[in-house]
């Protein structure tokens, strides 16, 4: 496979093609169009492959994933689209490599055994079928309102919600959330199913929703967990589904997470094959 082949993918329809060829080699990532986030390097190989290096959100890693369609496999074109991965990955000073790998993909988990990577974590995957959704009866003293109504409480909601919660989830390394970054992903999904609780003026409470019916960040302050708030928010977002004709929703929660996988599965949502996450050091 001649190094030529590859290239940059930069103009909009270079950012679809990769989302295609990325579903192309594995059928359940979602059909999305990367975001351009600063130190991103998203790459192209025609169309039998992709590849992507950027920085992760665990501090001193950096995340690539390699995608080769499989009638395009076992001819060196993963070898050379991860070589390029670790090269970006070099100039993001980060000591190790990380990656997502479908437990059900024999190929993609024996390229990352092969490169050196072990499993530190997984994500299990859930799915909710949406029937006809009422909308939630209300808590006593908390409000919820929608991002297209008050737009301006996504910056409160990092602030009050987001910080904390991501200081405590069960993850394999030091979380590292910037302010931009997060908003930036935020501001790109669904603005009307992405809600905000309210108790009084505070910030209680958020969850997120991204464009492709996969959720985000659902989250409650410390102070107000175990009211019952993040089901709240998860039900207005089931609720808004059915009304915006969305057939299913998606989510993702940490395997040691088990609280929240709780909470969906008392929602309907049903466990589907997990994600590994993996991890190798990445040589200098």
């Amino acid at each position: 496979m001649t190094p030529e082949l590859i290239r940059v993918a930069e103009s909009d329809a270079e950012l679809d093609r990769w989302a295609e060829i990325r579903v192309a080699a594995s059928p359940r990532e979602p059909l999305v169009r990367p975001l351009r986030l600063e130190q991103r390097l998203l790459l192209l190989a025609g169309d039998l492959g992709c590849a992507r290096a950027i920085p992760s959100d665990i501090a001193g890693w950096a995340s690539v994933e390699v995608f080769v369609v499989p009638g395009a496999r076992g001819r060196g074109l993963g070898s050379e689209l991860f070589a390029r991965c670790v090269e970006q990955a070099r100039t993001l000073d980060a000591t190790e490599l990380s990656t997502t790998v479908d437990e059900l993909s024999a190929p993609g988990r024996a390229f990352a055994a092969a490169r050196g990577f072990v499993e530190v974590d997984r994500e299990v995957e859930l799915r909710r079928a949406i029937n006809h959704e009422a909308d939630p009866d209300p808590l006593p003293g908390i409000s919820v309102v929608s991002l297209a109504e008050q737009p301006t409480l996504l910056e409160a909601a990092y602030d009050a919600v987001a910080v904390e919660a991501y200081s405590d989830m069960p993850l394999p390394g030091s979380f590292l959330l910037t302010r931009e970054k997060w908003l930036e992903e935020e501001r790109a999904g669904v603005a009307e199913a992405s809600f905000v609780a309210l108790d009084g003026n505070d910030v209680v409470g958020y969850a997120g929703m991204q464009s492709h019916g996969e959720h985000g960040l659902t989250a409650v302050r410390r102070s107000h967990r175990r009211r019952g708030i993040a089901t709240q928010l998860k039900r207005h977002q089931l609720a808004w589904a059915a009304r915006a004709g969305v057939p299913e929703l998606v989510t993702f929660t940490q395997g040691r997470n088990s609280t929240m996988q709780r909470l969906n599965q008392q929602l309907g949502y049903q466990p589907q094959p997990a994600w590994l996450k993996l991890r190798a050091p990445l040589a200098k």
